[in-house]
C-alpha cells in the first residue's frame, strides 16, 4: 500500500472505539451527490469483526448527514478470514440494519451451504418466495461481496423437515386455542352485561347484594377497561367493554387481529391526508421492540392536539389492529384508543448497551 494513505484513526480524529478497525487503511472516499451516498474502500491487514464495521458506518451516516454509506472491504493476501457460514448470523443482523425492508431476519435461523460461485440457504419456514419478492437475496450478494470480496449467487430455500411442520402445527394449535377461549370469555362478559339488572335482589341469605359490579367482581373494571384512572387519561378513543391481553412487540404478527400494547413513544407526528384527516404515526418501544403505529383523527388541528397528549405521556396503552403495512414494508397497528398509562418501561437501549452484545440484532423499525 502506498505510505501517504491514511487510516480511519487519522481521517476520522473524532470516532471514538477501542477497535484496530482505526487501524484500516482508507483507499478510496466518493460522494454520490445524485443519492447523497458515501463511498468507502478499507483495506485491513487482518480480519474486522461485521459489527466494527457496522458502527463506522453508523458514525459516518449520523456525523455527516448521509442517506445511505456504502462500505467495501479489502484485505491483505494473507489476512486470516472467517467463514462466511461462521459469520451467517452477524451478516444477517448488519443486513437488517441496512436494508430492514428486505426482512432479512427471516433468514435469521436457516441454514447455509457456501459452495464454490453459490451460497444455498435453507429455511426451515415458509417465506422464500415473499423474500426473493423483496430482493433479499440480491441485497445479501451485494453485502457479501462487500465484506469479504467474493461473488456469490444467493439461493434462498424451504427445507421444512416433518419436525419442523409437527412444531408450526403444535404452534398453532396453541395459538387456536388461546383465540377460542379468548372468544368465550369476550362472550361470558358480554352475556353477563346483557344480563345485569340494576334492581337489588335478595340472596339465599336475605341480604341485598351491591349494586356495584366492581365489588362484586374486582376483575370485571379491568376486563371493561373502564377503570376510573384510565377514563380520565384517555387520548383517544373511549373506554371499551372488550378486554385485550397486553402483547410483547416482538410477539405480534400480521394475522394478530386486535391488540393491545404498552410502552414509550420514540417518535411521533401527524400530517394532513388528502381527505382532510390528521394522520398519527408513532413509534412505540416495549423494551423487546419497535413498531409503527399509526391512528386518525378528524382534521389536523385536533391531530395535532392529540400528539402534544402523547408527547406529555411518559408511556401509553394502545389498543387497535396489527397487520401487514404494504407502505411501511412491515407490520403496524392501526390504533383506535390511546391511553396515558405509567408502566415501567425501560429506556431505549444507549451505544453502551449494543456495544457489549456480540451481535448487533435490534428491532428498529422506521416510518420515512
Amino acid at each position: 500500500m502506498a505510505e501517504n494513505i491514511k487510516k480511519i484513526g487519522e481521517i476520522f480524529s473524532d470516532y471514538n472505539t477501542n477497535s484496530n478497525i482505526k487501524y484500516a487503511q482508507v483507499k478510496c472516499l466518493n460522494v454520490i451527490k445524485k443519492t447523497n451516498t458515501l463511498q468507502v474502500i478499507l483495506y485491513f491487514d487482518e480480519y474486522i469483526d461485521i459489527k466494527e464495521i457496522w458502527l463506522f458506518e453508523k458514525f459516518l451516516r449520523e456525523r455527516f448527514q448521509f442517506h445511505d454509506i456504502d462500505i467495501k472491504v479489502e484485505y491483505h493476501e494473507n489476512a486470516s478470514k472467517k467463514e462466511i457460514k461462521d459469520e451467517w448470523k452477524n451478516i444477517i443482523a448488519y443486513m437488517a440494519h441496512k436494508y430492514p425492508l428486505a426482512k432479512p431476519m427471516l433468514l435469521l435461523k436457516s441454514d447455509i451451504e457456501v459452495l464454490d460461485k453459490e451460497i444455498k440457504v435453507y429455511m426451515h419456514i415458509k417465506g422464500a418466495d415473499f423474500l426473493k419478492a423483496k430482493k433479499a437475496d440480491k441485497e445479501l450478494q451485494k453485502i457479501i461481496k462487500n465484506l469479504f470480496g467474493k461473488d456469490y449467487v444467493v439461493d434462498i430455500t424451504e427445507k421444512i423437515s416433518e419436525e419442523d411442520i409437527k412444531q408450526i402445527k403444535e404452534r398453532m394449535k396453541i395459538e387456536e386455542a388461546k383465540l377460542l377461549a379468548s372468544m368465550k370469555e369476550n362472550r361470558k362478559n358480554a352475556t353477563e352485561l346483557n344480563n345485569d339488572d340494576m334492581t337489588p335482589k335478595h340472596n339465599d341469605n336475605g341480604n341485598i347484594p351491591t349494586t356495584n359490579m366492581e365489588e362484586c367482581n374486582p376483575e370485571l373494571s379491568n376486563s371493561l377497561n373502564i377503570d376510573d384512572t384510565e377514563i380520565k387519561e384517555y387520548i383517544l378513543g373511549k373506554a371499551s367493554k372488550t378486554k385485550e391481553k397486553l402483547i410483547k412487540i416482538k410477539d405480534i404478527t400480521a394475522t394478530d387481529g386486535r391488540v393491545s400494547i404498552e410502552g414509550r413513544v420514540v417518535n411521533v407526528d401527524v400530517k394532513e391526508t388528502k381527505s382532510g384527516k390528521g394522520m398519527i404515526v408513532l413509534d412505540l418501544y416495549d423494551g423487546s421492540g419497535t413498531i409503527v403505529c399509526k391512528s386518525f383523527s378528524k382534521n389536523l388541528e385536533e391531530g395535532k392536539e392529540i400528539v402534544e397528549k402523547i408527547r406529555n405521556a411518559n408511556t401509553i396503552k394502545l389498543i387497535g389492529k396489527a397487520g401487514l403495512d404494504t407502505y411501511v414494508g412491515d407490520i403496524t397497528i392501526i390504533a383506535n384508543t390511546i391511553i396515558k398509562s405509567s408502566a415501567d418501561v425501560p429506556e431505549l437501549p444507549t451505544k453502551d448497551d449494543y456495544d457489549n452484545t456480540p451481535l448487533i440484532l435490534r428491532n428498529i423499525t422506521k416510518y420515512n
